[in-house]
């Protein structure tokens, strides 16, 4: 297991430095003197980089974590319509997961979103903390080697780690109690725990509150930098099954994927964090993912008939599967039959990939049974 796990390091080290080599000369740090200055350790950490051996990583605290280049982006649905469903396709090719994401397979990509960058620094604002303030990250990142330090900055901390505008739990509010300087927000904050107060809570998860709005809500709250880590959970993989054959499309893993939506109560309109994250992804941006373990795969003996049955996004592995026999077919082997059960509310609107299945339905890799629930002769 160890020298796996080195060679996954290893990896990790050269997708960050390509990342570095690719966007260093469009970087702007924004760190005037007064910045520097403050930096504090950090700065000999820079300064002398093989005394001290130091290594910029992108998510230290994601074990199989690889910095993922994405190379296409392309919206399925019509700009006016009311779901947003789109591809998004990463460069792998010479990473640690090159080949372990093939979607014949069944295999899953794991995805780690940022925090939106625009709505951290208007909370950094409003509660008055430093962006280029250097805090220690071991709590999160806790490290094998005896004498290493984890350093980012607040701005990193609340964008790239720490799920900002998930909703809390009453553990939550349990911890925020001691930091609260006012008697009244501690009492407030306290009562929000308890029973009696379980209608209030219920209202404000309704409404999506976030840990965000609660640290803004109640003023007088006091909370140390290195205390926020204890408060805020990390932001959590989400796990997407990947719509290519790495086999037909090698060194490239592709995905389908919905913005998540919904109305919270307020009427106001609710994103999900990692498909809002893809949706303003674009071409030559970065990405922290991981493969994810297979659910199911296309069977080996490629002569049998498959039957495949999914709605909307659930084309995703199916997609892989039918390219995974388009590739077969090209290499001169013999395929059997595929037939494919798909359908959604409108043909015109969210038959994705539908130039792609009826090419692979003409050459008779695949037969397409289609439903459309919304359509009208």
């Amino acid at each position: 297991a160890a020298p796996a796990a080195q060679a996954v390091r290893q990896a990790q080290r050269e997708a960050v430095q390509r990342y570095v080599a690719h966007v260093g000369a469009r970087l702007d740090a924004k760190a005037g003197c007064n910045t520097i200055e403050k930096s504090g350790d950090l700065g000999k950490y820079l300064a002398f980089k093989s005394e001290y051996r130091t290594q910029f990583m992108a998510r230290p605290d994601v074990g199989e974590g690889q910095l993922l280049r994405v190379t296409d982006w392309y919206r399925l649905t019509p700009e006016d319509y009311d779901r947003t469903t789109f591809h998004v396709e990463v460069d792998v090719s010479g990473t640690s997961v090159e080949h372990l994401v093939n979607g014949a397979d069944g295999k899953a990509l794991s995805v780690y979103a940022t925090n939106d960058s625009k709505a951290v620094r208007s909370f950094l604002e409003r509660m008055g903390l430093d962006p280029f303030a250097v805090v220690s990250a071991e709590e999160i990142a806790p490290q094998d080697e005896d004498g290493s330090v984890v350093l980012t900055t607040v701005e990193k901390l609340f964008t790239q780690y720490l799920d900002l505008f998930g909703k809390p739990t009453r553990e939550f509010l349990k911890k925020l109690v001691p930091y609260a300087q006012d008697i009244l927000e501690k009492v407030k904050i306290a009562e929000l725990t308890l029973e009696r107060k379980t209608e209030e809570f219920q209202d404000r998860q309704a409404r999506a509150q976030t840990y965000a709005e609660y640290f803004l809500e109640f003023k007088s709250l006091k909370i140390p930098l290195d205390k926020y880590v204890e408060l805020v959970p990390t932001i959590k993989q989400r796990v997407y099954s990947i719509c290519s054959s790495s086999d037909y499309r090698p060194g490239k893993c592709q995905l389908l994927v919905v913005r998540e939506d919904w109305e919270a109560k307020g009427g106001e309109t609710k994103f999900g964090l990692c498909s809002s994250f893809l949706t303003f992804v674009r071409p030559s941006q970065y990405l922290v993912g991981h493969s994810t373990h297979s659910v199911m795969k296309i069977p080996e003996d490629k002569t049998v008939h498959i039957f495949m049955a999914g709605l909307g996004t659930g084309l995703a592995p199916f997609r892989a599967y039918v390219e995974q026999r388009k590739f077969q077919k090209n290499q001169g082997h013999k395929v059997g039959k595929s037939t494919l059960f798909f359908g959604g509310r409108y043909s015109k609107t969210e038959y994705y990939y539908r130039d792609e299945f009826e090419a692979y339905e003409k050459e008779g890799i695949v037969k397409c049974c289609n439903a459309w629930s919304r359509d009208t002769p």
